[in-house]
């Protein structure tokens, strides 16, 4: 397949990701970092909705998932359901069908029915979640196993999830033959909760009209740290005027129930961390294919704050000579002090709210000032001295590695220990590139896509997308110095990508 974009540094790909991907060679990539659909549908996107009808699944799933399978040498078991033919796997549209016309609509929206009247929506109980979830699962299997197959030995795979359906997408990609390694947890703290408000739903379905009630606003330190501003205009005016206006119940049983919903505010995303299976050991697998181990000092935690070496300034003394039995242990020098470049990277990122800034302090609803509220000041001491001990749990004379302490001594609040990037909620509008009046909805941030880049790419290496979107990962790829493998299937996103590719790109020095 000819690529749709090529400038050197990144490809594009216009096309499914399964088409494209058999066509790329067998342990051609270093890395797979991606952010594949949800299956939530989000925004009504078609692209994030599975449907396959039974024909339709065994065109795509098993011709697929056998080419995969065979390129990554796994025997595909016929008793599966990728062997098998004639099952139905497809997503759920509604929970509601018109009585009139017969028309389904998950959300009852306003629209004619048969002329002037509108539609009779009557609740209909449809439980296909299993189904439609395995459906996503398959799908999740199927690039899954091709990405295993380009991928180099020990080339690692990380994948964004939604909440709802990463444990699918998590054992889709374990049954493809990867190893999961760990998972890596996005926390952004600004997400919309998409709600049912349980009080109104009962006066609804009562035919009870609510009327505005007023509520005294939440004190300033209700739910942010204090000393925090809130620039938010509804909560500064309901503190000039003293309250703020909300629906009240109308009916006893909707009073009673007033204050309960149905879904948690999303403020984090799940990232898989996994990994193909090596050839031998770390080592000569590192030193065969450059693959197998992660960047660990390219993302460690910047702080200004002396770490006095961590562990790497434990002062070992000289030590008498002896055998293993014996009075001591072999001599060792003193090591010298090394002050590492920062902590090392943990598995859970922060983002900070949207008017957070770096000299000015944190905003309101920031993740990394409620941890920080919340933990408190706190100064890293450092570990006990060691006690001397023979194999034998036995006092011994002239087994000192007592010494200094190993610890890092510094101070501030729990974020400290995460990454934290300075950007809006999800990716600023200087992130988002727009083109003919098209806007992709699921950005992420720039820095974010670039830390988790270096963390699993070899220098020099290449970095597949199977999920191109916007190309915020092919991008990424181009500041960190590597080459981009970029796959996209709506053909409205395309300019986009072309358009985050063609402005001015500073390159990190590496």
């Amino acid at each position: 397949m000819n690529p749709h974009y090529d400038d050197g540094d990144v490809t594009v790909y216009h096309g499914d990701c399964l088409d494209v991907l058999r066509g790329l060679p067998d342990a051609s990539v270093d890395a797979v970092v991606t952010d594949p659909p949800y299956g939530l549908e989000f925004m009504g996107k078609e692209w994030d909705s599975y449907s396959f009808a039974p024909a339709d699944m065994v065109k795509r799933f098993r011709p697929g998932w056998e080419h995969a399978q065979s390129g990554a040498g796994i025997a595909r078991d016929p008793s599966t359901p990728q062997g098998r033919t004639g099952v139905s796997f497809h997503k759920r549209r509604s929970t509601y069908k018109c009585g009139r016309c017969g028309k389904r609509d998950a959300f009852k929206n306003r629209q004619q029915c048969g002329g002037s009247s509108d539609h009779d929506w009557q609740h209909e109980w449809v439980d296909e979640q299993p189904v439609e979830m395995l459906a996503f699962q398959q799908w999740c299997q199927l690039w899954a196993a091709e990405c295993l197959r380009v991928l180099r030995p020990g080339g690692h795979l990380l994948a964004f999830g939604g909440t709802r359906t990463y444990h699918r997408m998590a054992c889709a990609i374990e049954d493809a033959g990867f190893e999961i390694r760990d998972s890596i947890h996005w926390t952004y703290g600004s997400g919309f909760p998409k709600s049912l408000d349980v009080s109104k739903a009962i006066d609804k379905a009562a035919g009870a009209t609510r009327e505005k009630v007023r509520v005294p606003p939440r004190p300033a330190t209700s739910g942010t740290m204090a000393g925090s501003t809130d620039t938010r205009p509804w909560i500064e005016k309901s503190r000039e005027v003293g309250y703020h206006e909300v629906d009240g119940g109308a009916t006893d049983a909707a009073r009673q129930w007033d204050g309960w919903g149905t879904a948690l505010k999303p403020s984090h995303e799940p990232i898989v961390v996994a990994r193909k299976p090596l050839v031998g050991t770390v080592a000569g697998n590192v030193l065969a294919h450059g693959t197998g181990a992660i960047n660990v000092d390219g993302c460690r935690i910047g702080t200004e704050d002396s770490l006095k070496g961590g562990r790497y300034a434990a002062h070992l003394p000289d030590l008498p000579d002896g055998d293993t039995y014996g009075s001591g242990i072999n001599r060792r020098s003193s090591q010298e002090f090394v002050q590492p470049t920062g902590r090392w990277p943990a598995n859970t990122i922060l983002t900070h709210a949207p008017d957070c800034d770096p000299d000015g302090g944190c905003g309101a609803g920031c993740p990394c000032a409620e941890m920080d509220a919340q933990s408190g000041v706190s100064t890293s001491v450092g570990v006990a001295a060691f006690k001397p001990r023979s194999v034998y749990n036995a006092d011994a004379e002239g087994y000192d590695i007592s010494g200094t302490e190993i610890g890092y001594g510094d101070t501030g609040g729990a974020s400290r220990f995460f990454p934290a990037f300075y950007y809006t909620a999800k990716a600023s509008s200087a992130e988002r590139p727009r083109g003919d009046g098209v806007a992709h909805p699921t950005v992420k941030p720039l820095d974010l896509m670039r830390w988790l880049v270096r963390l699993v790419t070899p220098p020099g290496g290449v970095v597949l997308e199977p999920f191109a979107g916007s190309g915020t990962t092919a991008e990424a790829c181009v500041v960190e110095g590597f080459r981009c493998i970029a796959i996209e299937r709506e053909a409205d996103y395309l300019p986009l990508i072309e358009a985050r590719l063609s402005k001015p790109i500073e390159r990190t020095l590496l």
